[in-house]
C-alpha cells in the first residue's frame, strides 16, 4: 500500500477519534476526551487494529524526550530490518529468587529478539497525535524520519499483535462508529 493511501486512512482515523470526542463518546475515559493530549500510546494501538484490517502490519514505536515520551507507528515492510537476537544470561541470584517464588528454574540463556533503534530507521513512520506537542503542527504524519520524531530517544519497539484490552477493544468499538 502506498504512503499517500496509508496517509488517507490514517487521517480518516483521526477524524473518526475527534467525532467520538466532540459527540461526547469518550466523557468517561480521561485520556480520549482531551485528544490527542495524552493519549498517544492506546492510540497507536488502536490504529494499528485499524490498519491491520487493510493489511498494513505495523511496529509500536515509543521514545523520549525531555520529561516526555511520545509513541507512533512504523510499517512494517522491507524497510525495516528484522529484529536483532540476543543472547540472554539469567543472573544466579534472581534464578534462586524465582525458585523461591515457585516459578520454574529458568535456563541458564535464553535468546530474546527485539527491535533496536537501528533496525528501524529507514522506516515509515505513521503518527497521528504529534500535534499534541507546542513544537509539532502536523496532526496526520506519514513519512520518513524528520526532526521531531528524530528528537526522541529511543525506548522500546514492538510487533503490534492485537488488541486485548478490553478497554481498548471498547474505544475502537466507539470509534468505529464514525469510519
Amino acid at each position: 500500500m502506498k504512503n499517500l493511501d496509508i496517509k488517507c486512512l490514517s487521517t480518516s482515523f483521526r477524524q473518526a477519534i475527534e467525532t467520538a470526542r466532540d459527540n461526547g463518546d469518550f466523557s468517561e475515559d480521561l485520556c480520549f476526551d482531551h485528544f490527542p493530549r495524552g493519549c498517544c500510546g492506546d492510540t497507536c494501538y488502536l490504529l494499528a487494529e485499524y490498519l491491520r484490517t487493510f493489511d498494513v502490519e505495523s511496529i509500536y514505536y515509543s521514545g523520549t524526550r525531555d520529561d516526555w515520551s511520545h509513541a507512533w507507528l512504523i510499517i512494517k515492510d522491507r524497510r525495516v530490518k528484522k529484529p536483532t537476537s540476543r543472547e540472554f544470561s539469567w543472573p544466579e541470584e534472581l534464578r534462586v529468587t524465582l525458585e523461591g517464588y515457585g516459578v520454574e528454574h529458568p535456563a541458564q540463556t535464553n535468546v530474546i529478539t527485539r527491535y533496536e533503534e537501528a533496525d528501524l530507521e529507514s522506516g515509515t513512520i505513521i503518527d497521528i497525535t504529534g500535534d499534541q506537542f507546542s513544537d509539532y503542527d502536523i496532526p496526520v504524519y506519514v513519512g520518513l524520519i524528520d526532526d521531531f520524531h528524530r528528537g526522541f530517544e529511543f525506548d522500546l519497539a514492538h510487533d503490534y499483535e492485537g488488541l486485548n484490552d478490553g478497554l481498548l477493544s471498547r474505544l475502537y468499538r466507539k470509534i468505529a462508529k464514525f469510519l
